[in-house]
Order: C-alpha cells, then structure tokens, then sequence
C-alpha cells in the first residue's frame, strides 16, 4: 500500500477536532459555568458522562497521529529522507501557530485582567512556548495554553519516532515500540511527581502507538477490513466507559484501554471511507483546519466569548445553558478556521514554497558544480 493523503483520515480528524470542541462548550458553561450563568436553566448536555466523554476526541487524535507517522514513513525507512528532515518538518508544522495562538491568549488575559497573572513567569512562559513539561497554577501539567499539553506528547511522539527512523531504519517500529514502552515503564517504576515525571509516567502513550499498529496493518495490506457497524460498539465502548469513568469506577490510568482501543478501531473502521459531495468537501476543509481549530477554540470560549455573554443575558437573548453552547461551538469553530486561513496556512504556504526554492538551488548548485568538471578545449 502506498502513502498518500487519506481523506478519511482528515474527516475524522474534523471529527475529533469538532468533539473536543463541544466538550470544551458544554464545561464552560457547566461546571465552570460564571456567575452570571448561574441561574440559566440546564439540559442534558450537562450530564458529566457526555460533557467529558467528548473529550474521546484527544485520543483519537493520537491514534492518527501514530497512523500517519507510520503511513508516510516509507521514504525514511528507505533513506531517501532523514530523521533530521521528519522532525525538522514537524517542528515546523507545530510550533508557529502554537506560539502565536499562546501570544494571543496571554496577550488578552493580560488585557482583560489589567495585569500580568502569576503563572506568565519567565520560566513558565519559555516552558509553555518550548511545550516542555511544566505545572501550572493549579498544579496541573500543561503549558500555558492548556490544550497544549497534547502537543507535548506529539513533540515527544516526533522527536521517539525520530530517532527510531535513525536507529532502526527499516526496523523502526520495534525501536520506536520498545523505546515508548520502556520510556513509561521506568517513569512508572520511579514514580517522580515531578511535571516530567507525571508526563513520562501517562499511559495514555500507548494510544500513539495503537496507531502505529494500524498503520502498519494498513500500509502492508494486512489491516482486516471492518464492517461500518463496527463504529456501534467501538462508540457504546466509549459512552459506557465515560459514564463509569464519571463514577470513579474507571481509573484514568486506563484511559488507554477503554477510549484508546476504541479509537483505534474507529480509525481502522473509517479508513477505506469516502465521504462525497458538499458535505464531504467541508469535513476534509474542517480535517485541513482542525489543528487550528484545536488550537484557539479554548481562547475564544474563555477570553473573547466571556465578554459578550453577560450583555446577551442581559438583552435577554440567551435564556438557556444550551444556547450559550451552540453559539459558542459556533463561533469557536468559525474563529479557528479563521485562524487557519490567516495564521495557518499561509504560513504553511510559504514554508512550502521556500523548500521548493532551496530544493531549486540546490539542484542548480549541483548543475553547475558537474559542469565544472566538464573537460574545455583548453584542457
């Protein structure tokens, strides 16, 4: 099976993007829901098992991230491109719109508490912006753009798949398996509560590497294929477990098992998929913009959206929680497509043309270096 860029893969990542997105939503306006919201009437979408268990979306945003590792791995195994140039390209497909989307964030909290919060230290703010493990005020470990802390794990996933690529070369996979696993199994045993400690020592790894698994069934023409119905029971598996995990019956050591397996196998699933027409067209165009709409969707929800609401409850225009949800789903997923085609990918544009460009001169240097060695009459 050759790489090449599946659009089922990109409607599904429009997918997860947009079920992280509507997690996020709900618990705005629910368990941190501000006081002017106090006394808004609540529905359903408040019920814990559902707000949280969108949250699935995380994990099946790591079981593709392995799938396409794995998938587009060919060239590097084969040594026709470096590890080198694999996490160069990742880095810069990462990091630019991670750093403007915290600029962004810490520059309106600055604005709209009129002073610098105790968590933008020095060291924080370098920490955060590098996605180097850190705890933040409340003690938990993510930078300062919270969302970011899966980035950490993607970094981490890039810099493991990396060097696996330059060790094995062909036989990555098992070095890179071996070394994730062995990575957590010291973290584990060591057991340090520090921020790097508690980031080695997460389980939720091995969601990376069900991906890898798949994508390697995939690319060698081994992936079983999977009945669409199999998405029933992966999707129940998922609800069930988000309802027991809400009772403290489930144990989030094993997110892995019961929302990473699932995920996997939705992966596996939609794989051969086709989605045509119009609808088809905007899932992949939201799959192309999900890493933006990821990335600030939170910002707009807590630091933009938080000025308008307690005027429009004012004005009487919002009169439920669940108005207050789909106008921020709305309107967060509007914002990150925007952030896509102003900050993404005309970034991503020119990141492209300039490695045309440098791969044009270096091919010209090459041309002119061999004519040099062309014998002349004089000689």
């Amino acid at each position: 099976m050759q790489p090449g860029k599946l659009y089922s893969i990109q409607v599904l990542r429009a997918v997860a993007a947009l079920i992280v997105v509507l997690s996020h939503s709900i618990r705005a306006y629910t368990i941190n829901a501000p006081g002017y919201m106090q006394g808004l009437p609540q529905s359903w979408l408040s019920s814990p098992w559902f707000r949280d268990g969108m949250a699935v979306g995380v994990d099946i945003f790591f079981v593709i991230s392995g799938f396409i590792m794995v998938h587009v791995s060919e060239d590097y195994a084969e040594g026709r491109k470096t590890p080198g140039n694999f996490f160069l390209q990742r880095v810069e497909r990462i990091y630019p719109p991670y750093i403007v989307a915290t600029l962004v964030l810490m520059g309106l909290t600055i604005a709209w508490v009129h002073s610098i919060p105790a968590d933008f230290t020095p060291s924080r703010i370098v920490a955060s912006m590098a996605l180097i493990p850190s705890f933040d005020s409340a003690g938990l470990v993510q930078p300062i753009l919270g969302v970011g802390w899966t980035l950490s794990y993607e970094m981490y996933f890039y810099l493991a798949f990396a060097a696996a690529l330059a060790i094995g070369r062909r036989q990555y996979l098992p070095v890179l398996m071996g070394t994730i696993i062995a990575v957590w199994f010291i973290a584990t045993i060591i057991s340090s509560r520090s921020a790097v400690g508690i980031f080695f020592s997460s389980p939720i790894v091995f969601e990376f590497l069900f991906g890898c698994l798949v994508a390697r069934l995939y690319n060698t023409g081994k992936l079983p294929s999977l009945p669409l119905y199999s998405l029933v029971p992966a999707v129940a598996i998922m609800a069930v477990a988000s309802y027991f995990h809400e009772a403290d019956t489930l144990s989030e050591a094993w997110r892995f098992a019961y929302w990473g397996i699932p995920a996997a196998i939705v992966v596996a699933t939609v794989l051969p998929l086709q989605v045509r027409g119009s609808i088809g067209e905007a899932l992949r165009f939201l799959g192309d913009a999900s890493y933006s709409i990821y990335l600030i969707h939170v910002v707009i929800i807590y630091n933009v959206l938080a000025r308008f609401y307690p005027k429009l409850i004012s004005y009487g225009l919002v009169r439920f929680i669940d108005q207050a949800v789909a106008m921020t789903f709305i309107v967060a997923v509007a914002g990150g497509v925007m952030f896509h085609l102003i900050v993404e990918r005309p970034f991503n544009d020119w990141r492209k043309r300039s490695r045309k460009r440098a791969a044009a001169n270096r091919i010209g240097a090459q041309g002119a270096a061999s004519a040099t060695d062309v014998p002349t009459p004089s000689d």
